[in-house]
C-alpha cells in the first residue's frame, strides 16, 4: 500500500498494543518526517519521538490515547504555521499507515510539561502510532464524511481526475469529524474556504486550521499520484472580501 492508497482505506485507530516496534521501522518513520518540504517556507519545527512503553510520558486531556510511541511536532508560530503542521503530520499518518500500523490524531490530548520543555518550538500537535489488534483499514465508502453536495460548489465542468482530488481531501480526518472545508470549483482553479461556526471554540477551534492543513495534503498527495499539476496561491480580490458563512484560505490553480 502506499500513501495515495491509504488515503482512501485508512481509519483512525485508537486501541493499541503496547509492543515496541522494530528500531529499522521506527529510524524510517524518523528518516521520512525530517525529510518532508514545508508547505509554507520559512517555517521551522522539529519532530520528537515520545516512547511510552517503558514509562508512562504523561499524555492528558480529553479523548487521550495511550500508545507505545507518540510523533510530536513542534513549530515556530508564524503565519499558516498551523496549516504547514497539519501538513506535515497527515503524510506522517499516511506513511504510518502504509507500513501497516496504525496511528491517530491527539487533537484534544497533550504531554506534560516535561515533555513540552524538551522540544525546540512551540508544540503543535501529537500524533498516536503503534501496532494494533484492531483492523487498520476501511472502505471510503464507510467513513462518515458529509455528503460532496454540502462541502462542494461546482462552478463549471471538471475533469474525472479533479474529483478524484476532491473526494481525496473530503476524506482527510479532522477533530470531531468536524470537517471544515469548502470548495468552489472550476476547470482551472479551486478556491478553499473554510467554515465559520460559532460553537468552534476551544479545542475546535484552535484545530480548524491543522485541520486545513490535513485536507491538503489528501490533496496534494492525490494530484501527484494522477499527474496533475497544481499550484496554491492566495487571491488579493477574495481575501479582502467577507463571507457570512466561510473565511478564504487559499486557491489552488490547475495546469
Amino acid at each position: 500500500m502506499n500513501m495515495f492508497e491509504a488515503i482512501f482505506s485508512r481509519k483512525s485507530i485508537r486501541s493499541f498494543l503496547q509492543e515496541k516496534i522494530e528500531w529499522d521501522v521506527i529510524s524510517d518513520i524518523l528518516n521520512f518526517a525530517n525529510s518532508l518540504p514545508m508547505l509554507i517556507d520559512g517555517i521551522a519545527v522539529e519532530f520528537k519521538l515520545i516512547s511510552n512503553i517503558e514509562s508512562n510520558q504523561g499524555f492528558h486531556g480529553p479523548f487521550n490515547v495511550k500508545a507505545p510511541y507518540y510523533l510530536s511536532l513542534s513549530s515556530e508560530v508564524k503565519d499558516d504555521y498551523l496549516i504547514n503542521a497539519g501538513y506535515l503530520m497527515q503524510q506522517l499518518n499516511l506513511y504510518i499507515t502504509s507500513k501497516g500500523l496504525g496511528a491517530c490524531f491527539l487533537g484534544a490530548a497533550h504531554p506534560g510539561k516535561a515533555v513540552k520543555s524538551m522540544m525546540k518550538y512551540n508544540y503543535v500537535y501529537s500524533l498516536a502510532f503503534g501496532k494494533s489488534s484492531e483492523p487498520l483499514y476501511r472502505s471510503s465508502a464507510d467513513a462518515k464524511r458529509l455528503p460532496e453536495k454540502d462541502v462542494i460548489v461546482y462552478k463549471e465542468d471538471v475533469m474525472p481526475d479533479i474529483k478524484q482530488i476532491l473526494l481525496a481531501a473530503r476524506l482527510a480526518p479532522s477533530s470531531m469529524n468536524s470537517q471544515p472545508w469548502r470548495f468552489v470549483v472550476y476547470k482551472n482553479r479551486i478556491h478553499i474556504f473554510t467554515k465559520k461556526n460559532a460553537f468552534l471554540t476551544g479545542v475546535l477551534s484552535h484545530s480548524k486550521m491543522f485541520d486545513m492543513g490535513v485536507m491538503l495534503a489528501n490533496l496534494l498527495l492525490a494530484a501527484e499520484e494522477l499527474w496533475v499539476e497544481i499550484s496554491l496561491t492566495k487571491s488579493d480580490s477574495i481575501k479582502n472580501k467577507q463571507f457570512h458563512k466561510n473565511d478564504y484560505v487559499m486557491t489552488i490553480l490547475i495546469g
